[in-house]
């Protein structure tokens, strides 16, 4: 039982970083010159956010894309997917927000605290589980599993980097979030930064060598995604 919530969570988390109207939201923040253009709040976490309706063309595979794994994601939340590949750029498919391309990473300690990415053309997700353990000696070990997700992410970007603010995990991709990504080293893991809701403190995580080569797939050639049309519904 254990398992299958776990696996649930982090489908849940992972494969909404692949919808377009996603890939709009969140800001940018400050990086070494440069100063982010929008000053709304991200929209998962605007306070007072108004009831929106938001219509996006279902997204289609990018040009040069058909030679990747398609994975189905046609699972819901009773029976989660437990075979998605990690670390190798894959093609998804989506019943609702329709095709994307991304890859997926995961940094652990067995059977203890893990992190899980997702690495999406436009959209990053960020999340996972710490493991505390209390008791012991006199008294029985009681393991407890405390979910997190991601607030702020540092990428590494040549003599500078960058800080991505984002909410309940996500981040949007910019041009400038994609051109940091391409100029990982490949060959070797890389290595983020990132702090959790309701914390200061940034954790350091690596990325494995894998993952850092498939971006090279991922966020080639990167350009925009056409905004959303947004109707308020005024209520």
């Amino acid at each position: 039982m254990k398992k299958q919530f776990l696996s649930a969570a982090i489908t849940l988390l992972l494969s909404s970083a692949s919808s377009p109207a996603f890939s709009q939201t969140g800001n940018l923040g400050i990086s070494s010159g440069t100063t982010s253009q929008n000053s709304s709040q991200n929209a998962f976490c605007e306070k007072n956010l108004k009831s929106t309706v938001t219509r996006v063309d279902k997204a289609a595979l990018p040009e040069g894309y058909g030679d990747l794994k398609d994975i189905q994601l046609n699972s819901d939340f009773r029976f989660p997917k437990n075979d998605l590949p990690y670390s190798q750029p894959l093609a998804f498919n989506d019943p609702v927000t329709g095709q994307s391309v991304g890859v997926y990473d995961q940094n652990f300690v067995p059977g203890g605290s893990k992190v899980f990415s997702s690495w999406q053309r436009y959209g990053i997700a960020i999340g996972g589980y710490w493991l505390l353990t209390t008791g012991g000696g006199f008294s029985a070990k009681v393991a407890t599993f405390i979910p997190f997700e991601a607030d702020i992410l540092w990428i590494s970007d040549g003599d500078s980097f960058l800080i991505v603010k984002g909410c309940n995990g996500r981040f949007t991709v910019t041009a400038e979030v994609a051109a940091a990504l391409l100029k990982y080293p490949t060959g070797k893991n890389g290595y983020i930064r990132f702090s959790t809701e309701g914390t200061g403190s940034a954790v350091l995580s690596e990325v494995g060598k894998d993952t850092v080569q498939a971006w090279r797939k991922v966020y080639a050639n990167w350009a925009p995604a056409t905004p959303p049309k947004v109707q308020s519904l005024g209520f």
